[in-house]
């Protein structure tokens, strides 16, 4: 039997980081973390206010459909009047959704709550025929909201007597979002 002298043999060398090179790297990838980081940081207001356009784009096609609905039942210059949809009546003001909770519930068929159960608040108490609405993690001031403003009507006092309806406003505002 052969036997082989230790002295003989290669030494194994290992392969591996040193304490500097990982050093190095730990840095380089904090450096990255800090820059990186606010890019990524905002992606809730991002959301929120692309949450905000699709409900906008949903009042503007549900007012539609009841202004459209309204037409056909021939209340579209009633200052009150109130159409069936699919999920409910709809309380109108002159063919287009009146400025109510109830009545946007009823047209997009979306539960607001102010107490943070539903996705979205609304506020309706200014009595004057606008409503906000916002996400629950904003309040009503902050600039991410839709703002809506319910539809209006001016009567010609002279011949001929005409009724001009001027449609509803919905604002969408995600400056603050």
């Amino acid at each position: 039997m052969k036997t082989q002298s230790l002295k003989n043999q290669p030494l194994n060398k290992q392969a591996g980081f040193t304490l500097v090179e990982l050093i190095i790297v730990i840095v380089i990838l904090g450096i990255l973390a800090v820059v990186a980081a606010p890019r990524f940081l905002n992606l809730q207001g991002d959301a929120n206010a692309s949450t905000l356009e699709g409900l906008q784009g949903s009042i503007r096609s549900g007012m539609n459909i009841v202004n459209g609905k309204s037409i056909i039942a021939s209340e579209q210059k009633e200052a009150t009047a109130t159409v069936a949809v699919d999920t409910g009546d709809v309380a109108t003001v002159y063919g287009y959704p009146a400025a109510t909770q109830a009545a946007f519930e009823a047209f997009l068929d979306v539960k607001f709550a102010a107490d943070n159960t539903a996705d979205f608040n609304l506020d309706d108490s200014a009595g004057d025929g606008t409503l906000i609405i916002y996400p629950n993690s904003y309040v009503k001031t902050d600039d991410c909201r839709i703002d809506y403003k319910q539809a209006t009507a001016a009567v010609t006092t002279t011949a001929p007597i005409k009724t001009v309806v001027t449609a509803p406003v919905v604002t969408l505002v995600t400056d603050g979002c």
